[in-house]
């Protein structure tokens, strides 16, 4: 029923505009005109590639009663763009004329007049051409007559093409995506118009290197590469590759090229919109220039992009094969790393440089070392940019550092060793950069590569820095999986690194208080008592001493919202990454190394009190109702399920009389004149309690709804309402509803969700 209510909005209004009154004071009756016309610009499989075809779809009159047929005029000459009735001379003049019949019952037909617009457009161009629809009934009034609209030219341009390149020392390959095209302004989400081909012009830096001996070729989707051409619209209607170019024997440090296509954006195969073009024959250590302009098939033309890249020289940069970074001293001789007090990780490396000369003789090992008389800029030049990058080990992928690495402006400060510590030294062999969001205890695995100014790759450095864990973790010695945590002086304990985890390495969600609880109680750590953490445990871990307000470190280049979204899953709607660790960012942690405690998943916690036993902590994927991202993963922020029921009273009722009103209260009032009191004796309403129980059978809590809603839905009813849970009927109750309905938390007890899991904290005996 909602479905049809739905539908019927559109025609409602359509109801309203018909039955408005009419400036002529004409009746026309609403329900006999039809309904829901638009015009079809696909063809039928069967037409040649390429083709245009028109069809015009509606829906019969809600009145077919007495209905005799449909008539359709192309265009204004006949019927104009005013009229709202037609006569039977225009009848007579109607380009198509359709024949109802009631024995097929049919609520759409399409109309194709493919053929009549073809001739049309034969005689005179149209921008937009109007299509007019009658009904003609045996008897009675008509309805209005209706239009739609063809749009048959195409003014929108396609998208800028996006170019990618990678370059060598004699040549260059240059990538591009076939841009998108919207032809059809019936349908702006169509980005699939065909595309003619691209102008492409290669030039050279040097005016007199001559470019028209390149060797070319094309890979992926293409049809066909013209040299010394380019694509142009000749006519309104009419594209050519036009190969007589002026003077193209002249600028022989430029190439012109049309390359042609044909087809328009694959939206479902992407690979196949792909272009490559591998050029051969440049100098090396050159700069060119690579320009490129897309036509659709009706010649509109995009924006020119201009790419400039730059040929390589014939030796790459040189790294060192080692990083060094600072042994914490509380494990002196383990070569464990030490972080600074904002979770980061320094670590250095010898400064890359990049040999001008082949018989340069620099050597490379965990430091380069560089021999006397090959001086800079005569031996070798400093390098261009630092690639510095991060192993993801559950994805098994290499992400970029965010705030490390770049080009040489960001390493002005030279370093070497000082009595056994890097100090900053004027023409010191390493340079330093910072790794932030490490963990105490991290592996981490990075790799760093240098490029020279003509973007030649030296051989990366790939090398592993084991971080300490610090000496809280050395002082509890958590169990596997847990990190140490302190939340005062004298309060040290370990809490889950994540969200816990089953055997098989799945998040443990969807379940109730009661099964975290008993979940965290099962583990056996020597030496610690586990449990569900307790809320205030939770809270001031997430705040690592009141320096966190989401229990993560911000990144202050971005709003936190925007950081809680991104980097935490915060309100993302996205349950398929908060369940899958190899998603997740390792952005998202604290001080003390424990990850997403603002989003993600919501955690049960043990409450402060008895009576707020079931508490909610933390963020999750959800959207939240009521509370933006930044709210919902305040660490201070507590949750409580409810579920909203009938408000209900089982004492007394007092009605008072206001003048012509009775006002109903629930506590008498002694000022007021009293109507009557309504006692239990006098009760017309019933409630159905249930005790609510988990798959073994424990009671869990309590619940009620009206016992005539429980007795006309049953079995089938019961289950819509109990969320996986059993409802065991209890007792009945006779009681006065209130009217109004209120928030019940006592279903905190017995509420499970998909985006709630939980943490197990251990805590020394």
């Amino acid at each position: 029923m909602r479905f049809f209510k739905f539908l019927m909005l559109p025609l409602l209004a359509s109801l309203l505009f018909a039955c408005s009154d009419d400036d002529d004071g004409t009746d026309y009756p609403f329900d006999r005109e039809v309904m829901e016309m638009g015009t079809i610009l696909t063809c039928d499989s069967k037409a040649d590639k390429g083709d245009s075809c028109y069809k015009v779809r509606f829906r019969y009159p809600m009145s077919k009663e007495k209905l005799e047929s449909i008539y359709l005029w192309l265009g204004t000459d006949v019927v104009d763009d005013t009229s709202k009735s037609v006569s039977s001379s225009d009848l007579d003049k109607s380009d198509t004329v359709v024949k109802y019949s009631s024995k097929k019952n049919k609520e759409f037909d399409t109309i194709d007049v493919t053929s009549k617009i073809k001739k049309m457009l034969k005689k005179r161009s149209y921008d937009t051409l109007q299509v007019a629809v009658f009904c003609k009934y045996s008897k009675g009034d008509p309805g209005i007559v209706q239009r739609t609209f063809f749009y048959l030219t195409d003014h929108q341009e396609p998208s800028l093409v996006s170019v990618r390149d990678s370059v060598w020392t004699f040549g260059a390959w240059l990538e591009w995506t076939r841009p998108t095209d919207q032809r059809n302004f019936h349908f702006p989400s169509d980005i699939s118009g065909p595309i003619f081909g691209y102008n492409i012009v290669i030039s050279s830096e040097d005016k007199k290197e001559d470019l028209r001996k390149l060797k070319l070729s094309m890979e992926g989707a293409f049809s066909d590469t013209v040299r010394h051409a380019r694509i142009r619209r000749v006519r309104n209607d009419s594209i050519i590759v036009d190969t007589k170019l002026p003077s193209k024997d002249k600028n022989i440090n430029k190439l012109h090229i049309a390359v042609l296509d044909g087809m328009g954006f694959d939206v479902e195969n992407d690979s196949v919109n792909l272009f490559r073009l591998t050029i051969k024959g440049l100098r090396p250590e050159s700069r060119y220039t690579f320009s490129i302009t897309s036509l659709d098939s009706a010649g509109n033309s995009a924006k020119e992009v201009s790419h400039i890249f730059n040929t390589t020289d014939s030796i790459a940069p040189l790294m060192s094969t080692a990083l060094v970074t600072m042994e914490d001293t509380l494990f002196p001789g383990t070569g464990l790393a030490r972080l600074d007090s904002n979770n980061r990780l320094v670590v250095f490396w010898s400064r890359s440089v990049d040999p001008l000369v082949k018989d340069h003789g620099i050597l490379a090992d965990t430091a380069l070392i560089i021999p006397k008389g090959c001086l800079e800029s005569v031996c070798y030049d400093s390098i261009s940019t630092y690639e510095v990058m991060r192993f993801n080990s559950y994805e098994e992928t290499w992400e970029p550092v965010r705030f490390a690495g770049g080009d040489g402006s960001r390493y002005v400060r030279d370093f070497d060793w000082e009595d056994g510590e890097m100090e900053v030294v004027d023409g010191g062999r390493y340079v330093s950069d910072t790794i932030r969001s490490v963990s105490p205890g991290d592996t981490v695995i990075l790799k760093i590569r240098s490029r020279d100014v003509s973007g030649y790759y030296s051989r990366a450095l790939v090398d592993t820095v084991y971080v300490s864990p610090g000496a809280l973790a050395q002082e509890l010695e958590c169990p596997e999986g847990f990190m140490a945590v302190s939340v005062s002086d004298s309060i040290k304990f370990c809490m889950e690194r994540f969200e816990h985890r089953n055997d098989s390495g799945e998040f443990m969600r969807n379940v109730l208080h009661s099964e975290a609880l008993a979940t965290c109680e099962a583990i056996s750590a020597s030496g610690f008592n586990v449990s569900l953490c307790n809320e205030r445990d939770w809270e001031l871990t997430c705040l690592s001493g009141g320096l966190l307000s989401y229990g993560v470190l911000l990144d202050d280049t971005i709003p936190a919202s925007a950081f809680l979204f991104n980097n935490c899953g915060v309100g993302t709607e996205d349950s398929v990454s908060a369940v899958d660790i190899a998603k997740r960012d390792y952005r998202c942690v604290n001080t003390m190394g424990v990850r997403d405690m603002s989003g993600q998943l919501q955690e049960w916690v043990r409450g402060r009190s008895e009576d707020t036993i079931a508490v909610l902590k933390g963020g999750s994927f959800k959207v939240l109702s009521g509370l933006d991202y930044e709210s919902q993963a305040l660490c201070t922020n507590r949750g409580f399920p409810v579920f909203t029921r009938l408000a209900y009273t089982k004492d007394s009722v007092y009605l008072y009389r206001e003048g012509t009103r009775v006002d109903t209260v629930y506590a008498a009032d002694t000022s007021r004149t009293l109507y009557t009191v309504l006692t239990k004796k006098d009760f017309k309403d019933s409630l159905q309690f249930f005790d609510v129980q988990d798959s073994n059978g424990n009671s869990v809590g309590t619940d009620y709804a009206p016992y005539a809603e429980y007795k006309e839905g049953g079995e089938e009813w019961l289950k819509s309402i109990s969320n996986g849970m059993v409802y065991v009927p209890d007792h009945i109750e006779v009681v006065f509803l209130t009217g109004e309905r209120i928030s019940y938390r006592g279903v905190a007890n017995f509420y499970r969700s998909p985006s709630i899991g939980f943490r197990c904290c251990a805590y020394p005996e």
